[in-house]
């Protein structure tokens, strides 16, 4: 198991209903959550979607490399998340 960073920019008014969808995710393909942070509301440099406000949400999950490509693309599918970014941790 690795240790990932992820942060999502989801669309304003949606946050606990995307937070929940993107939980579900992590539960569906087996991750563990270890930290959760809300950095909240914040303008776009570049619009995303059509939006220019996105809420950001910050976890450090434990998973494998294989249910990270996974969790990826369902990431995609939810059109509340604007845009995603996971990252593999040192350590």
């Amino acid at each position: 198991m690795r240790t990932y960073e992820i942060t999502n920019v989801i669309r304003e008014g949606v946050l606990e209903e995307t937070k929940n969808a993107i939980l579900d995710l992590f539960a569906k393909h087996s991750l563990q959550v270890q930290s959760e942070e809300d950095w909240g509301s914040k303008r776009l440099w570049h619009p995303a979607r059509r939006e220019e406000q996105g809420h950001f949400l910050f976890f450090r999950c434990l998973g494998k490399p294989g249910e990270i490509s996974k969790l990826e693309k369902d990431f995609k599918l939810n059109t509340n998340i604007l845009k995603a970014m996971v990252i593999k941790a040192n350590g």
